[in-house]
């Protein structure tokens, strides 16, 4: 692999000009990454990409989680423990319209062994395609704690739900983070699409940083040469990044 397109440097020198050149906001904005692909066929499923990253930084101080559950027992001990608690009897009356911000509000979905099932008929077609049908739940407290806090500095990431982008974009951190650790996450998270990628870095055409509310900032290309800023079209700002 030719290792500059892990080449810390050139992802601390995108941080810097993002964080320096980009306006302050009343929020703490969401830094991301978009990676444009070729010689990838988005049509074939076999080359879409589906990957969780476990970020040495995570961004995250904690996730909201939902538990859908047969038992009232089991229920009744994950009070205080998860942020939402679904019976099965009540699965069948969520709305699609409900679903969805079920999707938006919690990241953690776990589910009784039981009533998967239940889940996959009522909710499937909304939870799938967003990547948040539930786990199997242990029957087991702290093992459910565990499985939430382990979480915390997992990120998903998808290009499965579109048949036409040939582009994956993702959160790697937030502004306040330190430079070094977005650098670290920004790395792992490139080298996880790397090795989930048909061809490696091959299918790589180009890489760029952005917050949540910026432009875009081309990073240098792999082998020095300079990525193709037509890459992104006309839906993104683009800031052409040299050297």
């Amino acid at each position: 692999m030719d290792t500059s397109v892990l080449d810390k440097k050139a992802y601390l020198k995108a941080i810097d000009e993002l964080k320096s050149k980009s306006k302050k906001r009343n929020f703490d904005e969401a830094v991301e990454l978009i990676y444009t692909l070729k010689n990838i066929n988005v049509k074939n499923r076999d080359q879409r990409v589906e990957l969780t990253v476990n970020l040495p930084h995570p961004y995250l101080d904690k996730v909201s989680s939902l538990v859908f559950v047969k038992d009232k027992n089991l229920a009744s001990e994950l009070k205080g423990v998860v942020d939402k608690i679904v019976l099965d009897e009540d699965i069948p009356k969520i709305s699609k319209k409900e679903a969805k911000k079920l999707a938006e509000e919690h990241k953690v979905f776990l589910a009784e062994g039981p009533v998967m099932l239940t889940v996959g008929k009522y909710l499937g077609q909304v939870l799938s395609p967003r990547g948040k049908m539930p786990l199997v739940a242990p029957p087991n407290i702290n093992a459910i704690k565990a499985i939430v806090t382990a979480t915390i500095s997992q990120q998903k990431i998808s290009n499965k739900k579109s048949k036409t982008s040939v582009a994956i974009q993702t959160k790697v951190g937030k502004k306040s983070q330190s430079n070094d650790d977005l650098v670290d996450n920004c790395v792992a998270v490139t080298k996880a699409i790397i090795d989930k990628l048909p061809i490696g870095e091959q299918n790589l055409k180009a890489i760029y940083i952005k917050s949540t509310m910026s432009g875009t900032i081309n990073i240098e290309a792999i082998g020095g040469k300079k990525w193709d800023t037509q890459s992104l079209g006309e839906n993104h700002k683009q800031k052409r990044y040299l050297n």
